[in-house]
């Protein structure tokens, strides 16, 4: 059994996977902000990365959002309490801009549309539910050595 000293050191099991989740998104966004740029693909590809419609905003948008991601994925990595909450923060906000979406396939029959925004609701409240646990929690709360 871990003592309260040495499970407040160790990193939990689950902030590798979390900030690797960002990490790969921020990867991913920014190899579509590159290939947008070249005009090898058109923007709409975007559109299952970059919420709320943003992709349409250009190239920028998705070096924003990566650089975003990217900084997150780091900050989470490196203990930094303000990159839970905000974290918590943009799974909440890309569960609720899911919904509209997951209804609009219900309602047109698009299985994999629904199969697709089912996942990432899954995903985002599966990371809600692991950093908000009292151990992960504990582990921000605590004083950074």
């Amino acid at each position: 059994m871990l003592t309260a000293e040495k499970s407040q050191a160790e990193r939990p099991s689950g902030i590798a996977a979390v900030s690797g989740l960002l990490a790969l998104a921020g990867i991913a966004s920014l190899f579509l902000a590159v290939l947008v740029f070249l005009q090898a693909i058109p923007l709409s590809y975007g559109s299952v990365l970059l919420p709320g419609g943003l992709e349409q905003r250009g190239p920028v948008s998705f070096l924003l959002y990566s650089a975003f991601l990217l900084i997150l994925g780091w900050a989470l990595w490196t203990r930094h309490g303000w990159a839970r909450r905000l974290t918590l923060l943009l799974a909440a906000i890309g569960v609720a801009l899911d919904v509209p979406a997951v209804s609009s396939a219900v309602a047109d029959g698009r299985l994999f549309a629904i199969a697709r925004e089912g996942l990432q609701i899954m995903i985002r409240v599966a990371v809600i539910f692991y950093l908000t646990q009292p151990p992960v929690r504990d582990w921000y709360s605590a004083p950074r050595t």
